[in-house]
């Protein structure tokens, strides 16, 4: 037992890491998986009893249970649009007023994704194929276009959960986490039209063009905007009165979905209790156990060492890899890339990574640090997320256009490649931006 205990910190670290991939891929729920191997992981470092009592203590801070909240909101939030047909509005209002296929093709998949719902590349499906009306298009190539743009605001729209979570760890106020996030979305609409959409342009047909009914337009963006502008605005007011950085998000967060609740089931309180029914759908609560388990994974990592002043896994590991003379860089950018492969969620590679991430950069650090680190671990993990096999909405397009997967890839990894340079070329800008 006492081997056991000496066991280097980065070996207990990657075993238990390894541990949670693993039983994951077996079939056990990813929250499962990370809630039991965090016990295992702080009995593992000799913390015992006291290590439990820190867990249970970091679980009674806002910032943990206030996260908790914000995501069960949040994924009421989005079934609220559903529910209410606000969505579907939206989509058909600008379907009527684009004249171009192209922008179709790219469009309509970018506003069901503005909604996210796992396996949401289903709904917007048959809208691409609608838009391919003489079948111009190969299933594969359509299939492509489906998925791709159905992903590109992930970096940073504030309805995806794991842009939360990212917004939480990596402690930025969430207007500066937007900001340095958003280049993102240029960088894969961009490699989406010049590698995806331009060997198509041919195909491009004229349609007759409606009026734009701008009522119909912004049902949806309108609550979603008070939801943004709430958490840009209490990131930057409430830190000079007190709050953490990623406190102030979360409140921002709360008081912007409340309003955008309000607003949503304005003269539609019939759509109230439909709604409801998210909280009795098995998802939601398996959604719900893997935040308590990022939350208690994180809190394993810091937990103070016996016998160690201010010491923690993280730190130890950090100095262990310094000795080895292993670039922690090179450990910040497989970590992720991993999580993303074998996850095929971001919320599952941001809760997985993360915590790690963020703790081997040591206490306090520097913004320009924190944003490099923030935008590189994201892309990383996102580069193999996108291009992960167990990816639910590359699954259900490729299923719905009866495609193979090997044929999707092939239009896809040109994309997914331009977006892991911009990260590259972004996070290396951050460092030198913000010194």
């Amino acid at each position: 037992m006492e081997f056991l205990l000496t066991i280097p910190a980065y070996i207990k670290v990657g075993a238990v890491f390894s541990g949670i991939l693993i039983a994951y891929r077996l079939g056990l729920q990813l929250g499962y998986s990370i809630l039991a191997f965090a016990v295992v992981l702080t009995l593992w470092t000799g913390a015992g009893t006291q290590g439990l009592a820190y867990q249970v203590h970091n679980l009674a801070r806002p910032e943990s249970w206030l996260l908790l909240v914000v995501i069960l909101l949040l994924l009421f939030f989005t079934e609220s649009l559903d529910k209410t047909g606000r969505m579907r509005r939206t989509i058909d209002a600008l379907s009527l007023w684009l004249k171009s296929r192209t922008a179709l093709y790219m469009g309509l998949p970018a506003l069901v994704g503005l909604l996210p719902m796992p396996g949401g590349a289903l709904f917007s499906a048959p809208l691409v194929a609608a838009v391919d009306s003489d079948s111009s298009l190969a299933p594969a190539h359509k299939a492509a276009v489906n998925y791709w743009f159905r992903h590109v605001w992930e970096y940073w729209w504030p309805l995806y959960p794991g842009v939360i979570l990212a917004i939480k760890y990596s402690g930025l106020p969430a207007g500066l986490y937007f900001l340095i996030q958003m280049p993102f979305t240029l960088a894969a609409i961009g490699g989406g039209y010049f590698f995806i959409m331009r060997p198509i342009r041919a195909h491009d047909g004229q349609r007759a063009r409606g009026p734009l009914n701008a009522r119909d337009a912004l049902s949806t963006l309108f609550p979603i905007t008070v939801i943004v502008v709430m958490s840009v605005a209490c990131s930057f007011a409430l830190p000079p009165f007190g709050a953490s950085k990623s406190l102030a998000s979360l409140i921002g967060m709360l008081g912007g979905l409340a309003l955008g609740l309000v607003a949503v089931f304005w003269k539609n309180a019939a759509a109230i209790k439909p709604s409801c029914r998210l909280f009795y759908m098995k998802g939601t609560w398996q959604m719900m156990a893997l935040v308590l388990g990022i939350v208690v994974f994180s809190a394993a990592l810091t937990c103070p060492l016996p016998g160690k002043t201010a010491a923690t896994l993280v730190t130890t590991m950090r100095d262990e890899f310094v000795k080895l003379g292993i670039p922690l860089l090179l450990v910040i950018a497989l970590i992720p890339f991993i999580s993303g492969a074998v996850t095929g969620v971001a919320f599952g590679f941001v809760g997985a990574s993360f915590p790690i991430v963020f703790a081997l950069l040591g206490a306090s650090p520097h913004l320009n640090v924190v944003c490099a680190a923030t935008t590189f671990a994201y892309g990383c993990g996102y580069f193999g997320m996108i291009l992960s096999p167990v990816h639910i909405c590359l699954v259900v397009t490729n299923e719905y256009f009866k495609t193979r997967l090997l044929s999707s890839y092939r239009h896809i990894f040109a994309p997914a490649l331009t977006v892991f340079l911009a990260c590259l070329i972004m996070s290396g800008a951050y460092y030198y931006l913000f010194r």
